[in-house]
């Protein structure tokens, strides 16, 4: 049986991270959930890589849009996403 190349997102990928971001000079706030905004962000990412740029045209915007989210975070977390 063919498995679908997307399923319904999430409910952590529907949250607005922007909610809980603190201003980045209290960014520390984040630092317990590291190992799982890491961990997203490379599920985000293998995922975008295997639907390719062929999929619905939202799907593929909103996987973008999250895991660019996901890596600034991480970024200011200083831990390297691209280093992976």
């Amino acid at each position: 049986m063919k498995r679908p190349l997307y399923s319904s997102p999430e409910p952590f990928s529907l949250a607005p991270l922007l909610v809980l971001l603190p201003v980045r000079g209290k960014i520390g706030k984040l630092e317990a959930l590291t190992s799982s905004l890491f961990a997203r962000f490379e599920k985000v990412s293998a995922l975008r890589r295997e639907i390719g740029e062929d999929a619905e045209r939202e799907v593929v915007r909103r996987l973008a849009a999250e895991e660019a989210m996901l890596k600034q975070v991480l970024d200011w977390l200083a831990v390297n996403p691209e280093g992976q």
